[in-house]
């Protein structure tokens, strides 16, 4: 199993949502807290690779290049034709700090 550390827990309380490239996964990852939970997955939209963001007053992800929006678990809420979802990450919480678990 690898762990690749993302982020301080404090990063995270300080902004909606956190973004960062791993070269490990060949992946662009968003962490985010949706009521207290954290939240890990894919930041590149599964339609055409558009950049994923968080917006905390909706509790959406959305794609700015054409307009999804996925729910916290990842689902496509806008499109009921678009079954892709974005790829989900487990991760773990140690000593304040945010890692993936692969």
């Amino acid at each position: 199993m690898i762990k690749i550390k993302i982020c301080n827990l404090s990063e995270l309380e300080k902004k909606n949502y956190f973004v960062k490239w791993l070269d490990k996964i060949k992946d662009e990852v968003i962490v985010f807290k949706n009521s207290e939970k954290i939240y890990i997955k894919s930041s590149i939209c599964p339609h055409s690779g558009g950049p994923i963001k968080y917006d905390k007053n909706d509790k959406n992800l959305f794609c700015y290049w054409h307009g999804l929006k996925f729910s916290v678990n990842g689902n496509c809420v806008n499109q009921k034709n678009f079954k892709a979802c974005l790829k989900n990450y487990n991760f773990e919480l140690k000593n304040n700090y945010i890692y993936i678990k692969k």
